[in-house]
């Protein structure tokens, strides 16, 4: 990674997202009891892009740090083509990567929208070889990494989660999808 980033990512304040995860969840269950609008709670607004943009990064860093055994921290803000940057300690060495989220989608939202789409649009993303691209599956679908069409891309890694429960108390990490993608699963942060 080049010097200058390094240099820019090691100035930026990490928060392990475990306990945004936890206040969050208790936010969640008081929220889904209230009238609020399904799409205030589902933070589906335009208003709310950054809430749910903040969610997504704080899920994916909890699991990455779950699969790695380690905290893996989250500065917010986004920069030229990424979202956010994580941070986590490897053999006493800081590592960083910036994180570009992606979404599928509800389904009622877009119903037409595809994994396989959002992948073959990542093409777009060639100024940095570093760029990690995380795809949040916000739906219940069946996923089968070896059915996906992956184009060459200019990319460090590709990663999915989502999660495989109803009450999304159990989530799934699947990745790297570049290279030999397993996947793991892991409950949600719980107080």
């Amino acid at each position: 990674m080049q010097s200058i980033a390094l240099r820019t990512f090691g100035k930026l304040e990490y928060r392990d997202p475990r306990p945004f995860l936890v206040r969050l969840r208790k936010f969640e269950l008081e929220l889904s009891a209230s009238a609020t609008p399904e799409r205030v709670r589902n933070l589906r607004t335009n208003k709310l892009k950054a809430e749910r943009e903040l969610r997504e990064a704080a899920i994916f860093c909890y699991l990455a740090g779950q699969r790695m055994g380690t905290t893996v921290g989250l500065a917010p803000g986004e920069k030229q083509d990424y979202d956010f940057v994580a941070a986590w300690s490897a053999q006493d060495q800081a590592c960083f990567a910036p994180v570009q989220l992606k979404e599928l989608p509800p389904e009622a939202t877009a119903p037409a929208a595809t994994l396989q789409d959002i992948i073959s649009g990542l093409g777009q993303y060639t100024s940095s070889s570093e760029l990690v691209v995380a795809i949040h599956l916000n739906r219940a679908i069946s996923f089968d990494p070896s059915a996906l069409a992956i184009p060459p891309l200019q990319i460090a890694e590709l990663w999915a989660f989502g999660a495989t429960s109803p009450d999304q108390n159990t989530w799934a990490l699947w990745g790297d999808l570049l290279r030999s993608p397993t996947a793991s699963y892991h409950a949600y942060p719980a107080a």
